[in-house]
Protein backbone atom coordinates (compact mmCIF):
# COMPACT_ATOMS: atom_id res chain seq x y z
CA UNK A 1 0.00 0.00 0.00
CA UNK A 2 1.23 3.66 -0.64
CA UNK A 3 2.18 5.66 1.79
CA UNK A 4 0.61 8.73 0.08
CA UNK A 5 -2.39 10.14 1.03
CA UNK A 6 -5.46 8.56 -0.53
CA UNK A 7 -7.26 11.25 -2.99
CA UNK A 8 -11.18 11.43 -3.08
CA UNK A 9 -14.30 13.47 -3.57
CA UNK A 10 -16.33 11.13 -1.66
CA UNK A 11 -18.31 13.47 0.13
CA UNK A 12 -18.55 13.02 4.58
CA UNK A 13 -21.37 11.99 5.68
CA UNK A 14 -22.62 12.78 9.47
CA UNK A 15 -24.67 9.42 11.14
CA UNK A 16 -26.00 9.22 14.93
CA UNK A 17 -28.08 5.51 14.16
CA UNK A 18 -28.22 2.11 12.44
CA UNK A 19 -31.21 2.36 10.64
CA UNK A 20 -31.52 -1.42 9.38
CA UNK A 21 -28.77 -4.20 9.68
CA UNK A 22 -28.66 -7.70 8.56
CA UNK A 23 -26.72 -9.95 6.26
CA UNK A 24 -27.64 -12.60 3.18
CA UNK A 25 -25.26 -15.18 1.82
CA UNK A 26 -21.85 -13.69 3.33
CA UNK A 27 -23.19 -9.87 2.06
CA UNK A 28 -23.78 -7.85 4.93
CA UNK A 29 -25.88 -4.45 4.96
CA UNK A 30 -26.05 -1.33 6.87
CA UNK A 31 -28.59 1.17 6.53
CA UNK A 32 -27.30 4.22 8.12
CA UNK A 33 -29.28 7.47 9.09
CA UNK A 34 -28.95 10.51 10.36
CA UNK A 35 -31.57 12.59 12.68
CA UNK A 36 -32.94 16.53 11.24
CA UNK A 37 -34.06 18.58 12.90
CA UNK A 38 -37.08 20.65 11.36
CA UNK A 39 -38.42 23.74 12.66
CA UNK A 40 -42.34 23.43 12.85
CA UNK A 41 -43.52 27.16 12.34
CA UNK A 42 -45.21 27.05 16.01
CA UNK A 43 -41.65 27.03 17.56
CA UNK A 44 -41.15 23.72 18.16
CA UNK A 45 -38.77 21.26 16.29
CA UNK A 46 -39.60 18.01 14.88
CA UNK A 47 -36.88 15.28 14.74
CA UNK A 48 -36.98 12.96 12.45
CA UNK A 49 -34.69 10.09 10.92
CA UNK A 50 -33.21 10.54 7.61
CA UNK A 51 -31.14 7.54 5.64
CA UNK A 52 -28.40 8.97 4.90
CA UNK A 53 -26.04 5.77 3.32
CA UNK A 54 -26.68 2.31 2.32
CA UNK A 55 -23.62 -0.08 2.96
CA UNK A 56 -23.05 -3.45 0.96
CA UNK A 57 -19.75 -4.84 2.35
CA UNK A 58 -18.78 -8.70 2.14
CA UNK A 59 -17.59 -10.76 5.46
CA UNK A 60 -13.83 -9.75 5.47
CA UNK A 61 -14.77 -5.97 5.27
CA UNK A 62 -17.23 -6.55 8.47
CA UNK A 63 -14.40 -8.13 10.46
CA UNK A 64 -11.95 -4.87 9.63
CA UNK A 65 -14.65 -2.65 10.73
CA UNK A 66 -15.46 -4.41 13.87
CA UNK A 67 -12.03 -4.43 14.74
CA UNK A 68 -11.02 -0.77 14.16
CA UNK A 69 -14.75 0.34 15.75
CA UNK A 70 -13.78 -1.72 18.76
CA UNK A 71 -9.88 -0.62 19.23
CA UNK A 72 -11.53 3.19 18.14
CA UNK A 73 -14.40 2.45 21.48
CA UNK A 74 -11.56 0.92 23.78
CA UNK A 75 -9.28 4.03 23.02
CA UNK A 76 -12.50 6.59 23.85
CA UNK A 77 -13.82 4.82 26.79
CA UNK A 78 -10.66 4.10 29.08
CA UNK A 79 -11.32 5.96 32.27
CA UNK A 80 -9.13 9.02 32.98
CA UNK A 81 -5.47 8.37 35.11
CA UNK A 82 -6.13 8.74 38.91
CA UNK A 83 -4.08 11.98 39.98
CA UNK A 84 -1.35 10.76 42.73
Amino acid sequence: MSSEPLKTETPIIFVNSVAVHGSLNGIVNLLLSAAQFLPDGTGEVKIESRMAVDLRFDLYCAQQIHDAIGKILEDQTKPAPKAN
